[in-house]
């Protein structure tokens, strides 16, 4: 726990400059994209500019979180645990580059600089067909979703293997770390996940095929075992909020009811109750839960940001915008 301890302080004097609700909501008001820009460059925000001066987002918003771990990865005594929330961006460029290399096209505008191993050598591993260096399950997947592409000629099946093995991946190095909230954070997560694919495809209409596309999109290392939320599932949505009561989603459901149930409240609102274990640790002084709590922090400050400046962009109300957002640490 003395390990963390000047690290500890040190992220919480930063966490003053997080982009929460209020500059948010601040944000939300502005005239256009280039006031939003402005505001954030008033609040210390580097942003990227091309060379005509036009404002870049993802840059910009990569910007915030790059630093975050770079703060946070070189004050912790060890950061292999830190590094698992960086796994979604590896499996992101995994997948991108398979597909642009079956395709035949550049990859470059799909990638992100930003996972454990560089975006290019990803790029590399894909054309050699060797994927050493990746986390253990991704390693393994990729070479699968390559195989199962070939024979199958079906996209969605790229996405769907390689999502399955980056949360193995994360939930391993949960397990490893030995920590109980790093551990409930990802497997709450997967939970999440597989909830909003379960609403997403009983929103289809799709039958059989959503049955069978549900098997495949299971993620597995959650709370929920496949068995309990298969059973909810195909009894359809309605019973599926229902018997969220029994378990410790029944705020969730109970939220769900309270809401238009659209889509994008449902997605809202599941983000936020995820967000609300994050804030748990705000009493808490020295620790590793410390440190994870301000990566994933950055990272709903950039889901919002990316909310706000893609809305100021395409012209979007306040009031749409403003339905969108996630509730903050800050």
């Amino acid at each position: 726990m003395t390990d963390y301890l000047y690290g500890s302080a040190h992220v919480r004097a930063l966490e003053n400059a997080i982009i929460g609700r209020d500059r948010i909501a601040r944000l939300v008001e502005v005239k256009d994209a280039s006031e939003a820009y402005a505001l954030l460059a008033e609040a210390g925000v580097t942003v990227y500019r091309d060379d005509g001066g036009k404002a870049l987002r993802e840059e910009t918003l990569l910007g915030i979180l790059k630093s975050a771990y770079q703060t946070v990865e070189e004050l912790a005594p060890d950061d292999t645990v830190l590094k698992l929330w960086r796994y979604p961006y590896d499996c992101n460029n995994v997948k991108a580059a398979i597909k642009t290399f079956i395709r035949g096209i550049d990859p470059t505008p799909m990638l992100f600089d930003f996972g454990c191993v560089n975006a290019e050598t990803v790029v590399r591993m894909v054309e050699a067909d060797c994927f050493t260096g990746l986390p253990r399950a991704m390693c393994t997947a990729a070479k699968e979703a390559v195989d199962v592409y070939a024979r199958t000629k079906n996209p969605q099946q790229i996405d769907l293997i390689l999502d399955r093995a980056c949360y193995a991946d994360m939930c391993a190095a949960a397990q490893n770390a030995g920590n109980a909230y790093v551990l409930r954070l990802v497997r709450v997560k997967i939970d999440l996940l597989n909830l909003m694919i379960a609403i997403r495809i009983l929103r289809m209409n799709s039958g059989e095929a959503g049955k069978a596309l549900f098997a495949d999109a299971f993620i597995h290392g959650g709370c929920l075992s496949y068995s309990f939320v298969k059973e909810l599932f195909d009894g359809g949505e309605d019973v599926l909020w229902g018997r969220l009561q029994t378990t410790e989603y029944g705020v969730l459901s109970d939220r769900v009811a309270q809401s238009d149930r659209t889509l994008t409240a449902v997605e809202r609102i599941s983000d936020n109750f995820w967000m609300e274990m994050i804030c748990e640790t705000k009493f808490i002084p020295v620790g590793l839960e410390v440190m994870v709590s301000f990566l994933l922090a950055h990272e709903y400050e950039v889901k919002n940001l990316r909310i706000v400046l893609a809305g100021k962009e395409a012209g979007i109300s306040a009031v749409t915008i403003r339905e969108r957002i996630r509730d903050s640490y800050v």
